[in-house]
């Protein structure tokens, strides 16, 4: 039985519905390049379209089909109920949250910011927050990919973790790793800066 089912079903979703508004706005960027609608030459349009497009395609995408994928596995590979269950719901809706709240930022046009946390270009303070959502969100998929591959080994003296548990573990960590960097950077140098201080 696939208890998870409706939690990774809901990560690919969200993130395949974000991946439709992406490929929108990629389209968008094209036809403002092009010479073929010249009076289309707004470039704050343009770098919205560059902002949101590439947070869906360098964020929200990614990290829901890892979330949702390392979910499956972590139920499929062990044969055993995902623990957490309610903690993953918790981080799937705090990334949903943090990916409206910088979406809609940048849709107002408050941070046409490219996508980049380069502090000498700074965006409101609720893009950044919607960013930092979404990064906590990853990080209790995070911990429960930890602990479902610790209590499976466990719970199997002397077996050897499932490969694709392995992988998905190993992939887990990584991103917390690199994730640390930009949400520290946020936190101690972008927000303070975007609150004015």
């Amino acid at each position: 039985m696939f208890h998870a089912r409706r939690l990774v079903l809901a990560h690919f979703w969200v993130a395949f519905a974000a991946f439709a508004v992406a490929l929108v706005l990629g389209e968008w960027q094209m036809v403002v390049r092009s010479p073929l609608l010249p009076w289309i030459g707004n470039p704050e349009l343009y770098y919205r379209s560059v902002t949101g497009h590439g947070v869906v395609m360098a964020y929200v995408l990614p990290t829901l089909v890892a979330m949702g994928f390392g979910y499956a596995v972590g139920e499929l590979a062990l044969k055993q109920p995902l623990p957490g269950l309610k903690g993953a719901w918790a981080g799937f809706a705090l990334v949903v949250v943090g990916t409206l709240m910088a979406g809609l930022t940048v849709a107002a046009g408050k941070a046409s910011v490219l996508y980049t946390f380069y502090p000498p270009m700074i965006g409101s303070v609720f893009f950044y927050l919607g960013v930092v959502l979404v990064v906590v969100g990853s990080w209790i998929w995070v911990a429960l990919m930890a602990w479902t591959a610790h209590r499976w080994k466990k719970d199997h003296p002397g077996q050897k973790l499932p490969l694709a548990m392995f992988g998905t573990a190993v992939g887990a960590y990584l991103w917390a790793w690199t994730s640390l960097g930009a949400a520290l950077e946020i936190l101690l140098l972008i927000l303070p800066v975007s609150f004015g201080l």
